[in-house]
């Protein structure tokens, strides 16, 4: 079991969590083409800033999380496309996976 990691904005006090993402780990982070262009977006996007990973349960409490966003980006830009979600009891509906694809993966 591997360590899980967040993406850390230290300039900008944000984070991007991968919450509800199959990824979290440094080499799932890697190989997943949807966290894969999370991360690279988020780079380009805010050159010049402070950003790292860290470990999941050394993150900042007061860091505002903006996956969401970063994921709404993507989709607009269409780099991503959102196939749903998928929960995996229907008695926590609060426990799921988002079904993310990057769409350069169909060409």
């Amino acid at each position: 079991m591997g360590q899980g990691y967040v993406l850390v904005n230290k300039s900008k006090g944000e984070i991007i969590s991968f919450a509800h993402l199959p990824a979290s780990k440094a080499r799932e982070l890697t190989g997943n083409p949807v966290t894969a262009a999370m991360t690279t977006w988020y780079l380009l996007s805010n050159i010049g800033d402070q950003i790292s990973f860290v470990e999941e349960e050394h993150v900042v409490d007061d860091y505002r999380d903006v996956t969401n966003r970063l994921i709404d980006d993507l989709i607009k830009s269409q780099i991503i496309e959102d196939d749903g979600i998928e929960v995996f009891d229907p008695s926590e509906p609060e426990i799921f996976i988002r079904l993310l694809r990057n769409t350069w993966m169909d060409c």
